[in-house]
């Protein structure tokens, strides 16, 4: 977080990359219902685009400072078509007595961990900080999103040239027919668009929620992948003090924000860990005690910030600035990696022709057949 994080000071969108993931909720935690297949329905609802979702956070938050209720800002609200239907949707719900939070769940509007995120604002009463924060965070993501995309064209445009290109020598030879060519270029082809669908959809769609409340296998398997799977252990760590530090900055008691805090954590193993800080404070253990006996990427300098924290009496703003770090340190490596990637896409096209080419045999030299 490049800003201050005091609600009367300046926002900034990278300061806000981890409060987006917010503490998750079961279908129907606000109503206390069992989930139904309308709520089945709406888990299965893609998010907005990211540059949507970054207007329609800015325009709530303008109209939540203005004073506007809920139902008169969502009227005004202007939005593309498809996500104005779920406008209207959503202010149905909100007629039905459903909370804003929840009606934006339900709509659609709302990704399950935005809708978590904005519940607690509401008991904390912060609701128009943390549309500030959301549309500032998106309005970062699309960003780097479409530059990431911009720079992968020309290395994706080369490698559907190669798919073509490679078995053009069997094919003039008559090793390969027609039809075969045919085949194989289109199964290249689609397994070219999965790679492409998972680096550029598969990360966003993690961090929105519209695949972690699945409990796919991947979310197990990720705080394992060398390099990537540190930092994701980092972001969900971040994203847990993060929210602590919002609701404790809010008022709201250290054991009842923690749970609304753990929530956040995405890693089943780590959230296992942060589980047990709950039982340890009410055992009498400080939050620097509990934390120390947790294992986790940058436990060393969380412990210490917090015994700081503890110390001083500013316990919020310490696990804030804890915060600004590990968001500066993570967005080094999201842009490291938008960067690096189009040059590593670069580099396998180009060694993929070159394969190609060596193994069509088009530059060694043969003998006639009448001569062998």
């Amino acid at each position: 977080m490049d800003a201050s994080l005091n609600n009367n000071g300046p926002i900034s969108g990278p300061s806000f990359c981890g409060l987006v993931e917010a503490a998750r909720i079961e279908p129907d935690r606000f109503s206390g219902r069992a989930p139904t297949l309308l709520t089945m329905f709406r888990s299965s609802r893609s998010p907005l685009k990211l540059h949507i979702r970054a207007e329609l956070f800015q325009q709530l938050g303008a109209m939540e400072e203005a004073g506007l209720p809920i139902d008169k800002a969502l009227s005004l609200t202007r939005l593309p078509l498809a996500a104005r239907r779920r406008l209207v949707i959503m202010r149905g719900w909100l007629k039905h007595g459903s909370a804003v939070a929840e009606a934006g769940l339900r709509s659609g509007l709302f990704t399950p961990l935005e809708a978590s995120l904005l519940h607690a604002a509401l008991s904390a009463g912060n609701l128009a900080y943390i549309y500030r924060r959301l549309a500032d965070h998106y309005a970062r993501r699309a960003a780097h999103m479409s530059a990431v995309k911009s720079r992968m064209m020309v290395p994706v445009a080369m490698l559907v040239v190669a798919i073509f290109v490679q078995p053009l020598p069997r094919l003039i030879a008559g090793t390969l027919s027609p039809g075969g060519f045919l085949i194989m270029c289109v199964l290249e082809l689609i397994a070219l668009g999965g790679a492409v669908y998972l680096f550029t959809e598969l990360p966003g769609s993690l961090q929105s929620g519209s695949l972690a409340t699945r409990d796919i296998s991947l979310d197990r398997v990720l705080p394992f992948v060398p390099v990537f799977g540190s930092v994701y252990v980092r972001r969900n760590v971040r994203d847990c003090f993060e929210t602590l530090a919002l609701l404790l900055e809010a008022g709201m008691p250290i054991l009842e924000a923690l749970p609304l805090s753990v929530d956040t954590i995405r890693s089943q193993a780590i959230k296992r860990q942060f589980s047990q800080i709950k039982p340890r404070i009410e055992g009498g253990a400080s939050l620097a005690q509990a934390v120390d006996e947790l294992s986790f990427a940058g436990c060393v300098q969380a412990h210490a910030m917090i015994v700081a924290g503890e110390a001083s009496g500013a316990l919020p703003e310490v696990l804030f600035r804890y915060a600004d770090s590990e968001t500066t340190a993570i967005n080094q490596f999201d842009d490291l990696i938008a960067e690096w990637a189009p040059r590593v896409a670069y580099t396998l096209a180009a060694l993929w022709i070159g394969y190609g080419i060596l193994r069509s045999g088009a530059f060694m030299p043969s003998l006639p057949p009448d001569l062998r």
